[in-house]
Formats: C-alpha cells, structure tokens, sequence
C-alpha cells in the first residue's frame, strides 16, 4: 500500500499585513502632513499619503515575507535601503535640497543597516 503525501496547504494569516499596513498609514500620515504644510492642496497632499502609504505597505510586506530567503547581510542591507528611501523621500518633501535629502538618507539606511545586522546577528541560531 502506497502511502498518501500532502502538501498543507499556505494559510495567509491577516497578521501578516498589520505591520505593513500600520508602517504605511503611518508614513502616509507624515507625508500628506508634511505636503499639506508646504502649501500643496488638501487633495494632493491626501493622494501623495495615500500612495505612499501603498507602496511603503507593499514593499514592507514583501520583505516581510521574503527575509526567510536571504542571508543576514542581505536582510540587513534590505531594511537599511527601504528605512534610508523613507527618510529621504520625507526630508525632501520637506523643502529640503535633493542633495541634503539623499545624504541624509543614506545615513539613515547605513545606521537601520547596522543595527538591524547586530540584531540580525545577535539572535539568529
């Protein structure tokens, strides 16, 4: 008698996006803030939140679920690019050069880089 073999199936569990999701309506927040203050429309200040608040969830969920898949250095440089393009899209929101936007985002990904190795590091077995 051969025996059966199943592959379980892949639940996806809604507390997969609630971290996403959370980080993007909070980035969006900021952004259609900081737009809205800087004398852009009450629409265009809310569609710029909105979009941002997409793509940073989507990317957010997607390394969430791909850092299973990549070494730690990888993981750790993943999250330094996305935390750096944040930070730096939000500083040149703020009338910021483009110049001072991208340095200071580049200091943010090298530091998110950094601890999210040590912590990568740190607690992996």
């Amino acid at each position: 008698m051969q025996a059966q073999t199943t592959i379980p199936a892949r639940h996806h569990d809604r507390s997969e996006w609630r971290v996403p999701v959370w980080l993007g309506m909070l980035f969006g927040l900021w952004a259609a803030g900081i737009d809205r203050t800087h004398g852009a429309s009450e629409v265009g200040a809310t569609v710029l939140g909105l979009v941002g608040a997409a793509v940073v969830a989507v990317l957010c969920y997607v390394l969430h679920r791909e850092q299973p898949r990549l070494e730690r250095e990888a993981r750790a440089g993943a999250y330094g690019v996305l935390f750096g393009a944040a930070m730096g899209y939000l500083l040149s929101l703020s009338g910021s050069t483009l110049l001072k936007a991208s340095l200071w985002g580049l200091m943010f990904a090298g530091i998110m880089a950094a601890v999210s190795f040590y912590v990568f590091y740190t607690r992996e077995e």
